[in-house]
């Protein structure tokens, strides 16, 4: 299976996201980078490919930012890797980021 790569560079939780693959379409993600963390900052996986802004269902993986400070120092960037295998995903998948956080998302076409 060959491995794609999605950019995010901006902010898109009130676009709609970035769709990965099509609707019911089942792919796998293998990693979600995010290259500059925003504090506060949240990064949604979805389930489905055309999840409403920011919305709270169909979602696969979730994560947020602690608020960055002197003594909580933003050491990004950051790699979650889900193994070869991946979290599947079986409507096609969705990366929405609600700051300009750099995020790179590696997945793939089952």
């Amino acid at each position: 299976m060959a491995k794609k790569y999605t950019f995010v560079r901006v902010a898109n939780n009130t676009t709609n996201g970035v769709a990965l693959g099509v609707d019911n379409q089942d792919i796998n993600v293998h990693k979600i980078i995010v290259g500059a963390p925003v504090g506060g900052g949240i990064v949604r996986l979805y389930d489905i490919s055309n999840p409403v802004n920011n919305s709270t269902t169909n979602m696969a993986f979730m994560l947020t930012f602690p608020t960055f400070s002197t003594t909580n120092i933003n050491n990004g960037p950051y790699t979650f890797d889900f193994g070869e295998d991946g979290i599947r995903l079986g409507e096609g998948g969705n990366i929405m980021a609600d700051g300009d956080m750099q995020v790179t998302v590696v997945w793939s076409e089952n």
